[in-house]
This record gives structure tokens, C-alpha cells and sequence, in this order.
């Protein structure tokens, strides 16, 4: 690599001589693990794609509808805290290397190996705790991750024909409830809140709240900042929040892995 020069003529012939003596040493093995995670995501892409438009076979074999627990489980399996074999990477490339929990009971999820929420509330906390539609402890965000100290991310699925305008205090309910309810060691001050569906009316959106906003070039509405009351002694935490689309994730996607999956298609048809 010290000898490669990019502002070289040949630079492309040097670089693709380097790349193919570094595949020779490459175990088959690996080779056909990265190959294997590339026709994972074409798969996966391909299900999606299905599935939204109602084409997957499980869905023409049962009538059944596209529901947010199907696409739930395509991203992050329910009842899994195993983050590294999601694909979550649908939502976000960085998302699959975070800590987290799929449809996790609150009061049970584990950071470190350490509840997230206290044990032993105050006579004020369990007030706090009870006066949130039933026991806080008791609820299940559909994901939650931690990407690093002070972070939380909280994402929410809603099926395809749901209002999200009537789902807009959700996330901000979350990310009051770990503020106020977590453990000191967690010190959380940072939320990030994803909320995704395909019934997402702008106007609607902003008519609800305000402080949205459309991010038209880039099909998506988010508000950069909502302040989240930090209560028994707690300081007050800032929440991020996206709104977006089925269809956005999905294109966005298949962008991303466009080249990937292109060379993986070549490939199939060379063999060919």
C-alpha cells in the first residue's frame, strides 16, 4: 500500500493487481461467508419487497395481511436481544453492531448484563411508573438499542394501514419512562427515536406537532429536538426523532447494496 499512488496513471491497473493477490490470500472459506452475507441481503431485500406489496407466499397461502409483526421480525426477530444477526441494517448499516432488545419487557431489559430500570422505585417513581397506561415496567418497546454511554435508540413499527399521526407521543413516552425510571450507572441523556409505518400524511404530522419537519428531498419528516423533562433528580434528556416509510427504507436499501448484489447477480451468471 506505500507504493500505491493514486494521482497515478496506472493507478487502477496497480490497485486491482494489489486487490487480487490480497483475494488469493483470503481463505475459500471467508470468501464463501462474505458471499453468503451478500445473498442474505439480497434474500432479505427481496422479502421486503414481497411482503409490502402482499406478495410473499405466506401471506397469498393465509390471506394474511401485511401487519407490523411480519415486518417486525423481518428486521429484528421478537424476543431477541441478538442485534449482530438482525437486519436491522434495513433501518441503519451501524444498527446490527449496537447492544439491544427486540419486543423486550422494560423493567427486564439488560444493559451489561444490569436491568436498565431500578429495582426499588420511590413512592414518587412507582406513581410515575403506574400513571403510564399500566405498569411501565411491564411494557415492550418493538426495539431498543444502545450504541454507546448516554445513548438510547428507540424504534417503533406500525403496520402499513395505521395513522402514524395518532402513534406520535409513543417514542416520547419511552424515552421519558428509561430518562426518569433507568439507573444512575446508565446515565442516559441522548434518545434517537425511529418511528416507521407507510400511513404518513405530512400535514397530518405537523398539524399534530409543529415542530416536525419535511425533509422532501430525502422522503422522510423528523424533528431535531424535543426536550424530555428529567424528574426525581434526573436532568432533562433531548430526543431526536424520524418518521418514515416502509417504501423509504426499502429504497434507501436497496441503494446502498445496489453494487454488492450486483456483482453477487454477475457472478451467478458467469457460473452460468
Amino acid at each position: 500500500m506505500d507504493n500505491l499512488d493514486p494521482s497515478n496513471s496506472n493507478y487502477q491497473e496497480t490497485l486491482l493487481s494489489e486487490v487480487n493477490e490480497l483475494v488469493k490470500q483470503i481463505p475459500l472459506q471467508n470468501r464463501t461467508t462474505l458471499a453468503r452475507y451478500v445473498a442474505r441481503r439480497k434474500i432479505v431485500l427481496g422479502l421486503f419487497d414481497k411482503i409490502i406489496n402482499e406478495q410473499s407466499g405466506i401471506q397469498k397461502s393465509v390471506s394474511k395481511r401485511i401487519d407490523e409483526k411480519l415486518l417486525h421480525n423481518l428486521i429484528f426477530q421478537q424476543s431477541s436481544d441478538n442485534s449482530e444477526s438482525s437486519d436491522l441494517w434495513l433501518v441503519n448499516e451501524d444498527f446490527i453492531y449496537f447492544k439491544g432488545t427486540s419486543e423486550g419487557q422494560l423493567g427486564k431489559i439488560l444493559l451489561n448484563d444490569e436491568a436498565i430500570i431500578k429495582d426499588d422505585l420511590s413512592q414518587e417513581e412507582e406513581k410515575y411508573r403506574s400513571k403510564q397506561e399500566g405498569d411501565a415496567k411491564q411494557k415492550r418497546p418493538d426495539i431498543l438499542l444502545f450504541p454507546k454511554e448516554e445513548k438510547c435508540i428507540i424504534i417503533e413499527f406500525k403496520s402499513p394501514d395505521v395513522n402514524v399521526s395518532d402513534h406520535l407521543n409513543q417514542i416520547n413516552r419511552y424515552a421519558s419512562l428509561i430518562n426518569n425510571l433507568s439507573k444512575d450507572t446508565c446515565n442516559f441523556t441522548t434518545y434517537y427515536g425511529y418511528l416507521i409505518g407507510e400511513n404518513i400524511d405530512t400535514d397530518d404530522i405537523q398539524d399534530n406537532d409543529s415542530d416536525y419537519i419535511s425533509a422532501h428531498h430525502f422522503d422522510f419528516i423528523y424533528r431535531p429536538y424535543k426536550r424530555i423533562i428529567g424528574k426525581f433528580g434526573k436532568k432533562d434528556g433531548s430526543l431526536y426523532t424520524e418518521i418514515l416509510k416502509y417504501s423509504t427504507l426499502l429504497k434507501r436499501a436497496k441503494i446502498r447494496n445496489k453494487v454488492f448484489i450486483d456483482k453477487l447477480d454477475e457472478s451467478d451468471t458467469d457460473s452460468e
